[in-house]
């Protein structure tokens, strides 16, 4: 399975979830952040790039199989796959903790931010402590499913392509120029 299929599958998969199941189980009206999970954790396994490509389409049809506007959450699915990508080649190996710190604090944004964008389109305003509630709700019931989720996108995003690229091997590792 190429990468492109592997990365359609994952998208529609996260569409229909959020759409079905995850529309279904709400905590206080506020559901599981799917999209924006797998938008973020695209950034964060696959860099920038890929990572923004796959968050604009997992904006897309968040936006399709929900009540916004077309183009409301791409906007701001991509800036946060990006952010996750710049971010994640700063972290140490190993900072288990400070990677799920960052990972609600990118949904709590995210979520934040599609409100602003909202907003801007003349959907209905969200005051700021219900904003703030609704953030963190979404991203403590997101945070359930991270685990499983951070798997198959790391499958997806990376289409067989090397998880960890050590920049120190090679023919240069030696400290020989190969002349």
């Amino acid at each position: 399975m190429t990468g492109r299929f592997r990365v359609l599958a994952l998208l529609l998969t996260a569409a229909v979830l959020q759409a079905t199941v995850f529309d279904e189980i709400r905590l206080d009206g506020v559901s599981v952040e799917c999209l924006l999970l797998v938008s973020v954790l695209a950034g964060f396994h696959g860099g920038p790039e890929r990572g923004a490509t796959v968050a604009f389409l997992a904006g897309l049809l968040h936006d399709s199989v929900g009540s916004t506007p077309l183009g409301v959450h791409a906007l701001v699915y991509a800036p946060m796959a990006a952010m996750a990508g710049h971010l994640s080649v700063r972290l140490v190996e190993g900072a288990r903790t400070l990677a799920m710190a960052g990972l609600i604090a990118a949904v709590m944004v995210g979520v934040a931010a599609a409100a602003g964008v909202g907003a801007l389109f003349g959907l209905h305003p969200v005051s700021g402590v219900d904003l703030i509630t609704t953030a963190v709700i979404a991203a403590l019931s997101t945070l359930v499913i991270a685990g499983p989720t951070s798997r198959v996108v790391r499958w997806a995003v990376t289409g067989g392509l090397p998880v960890d690229i050590s920049l120190t091997e090679g023919p240069a590792a030696g400290g020989s120029s190969g002349r």
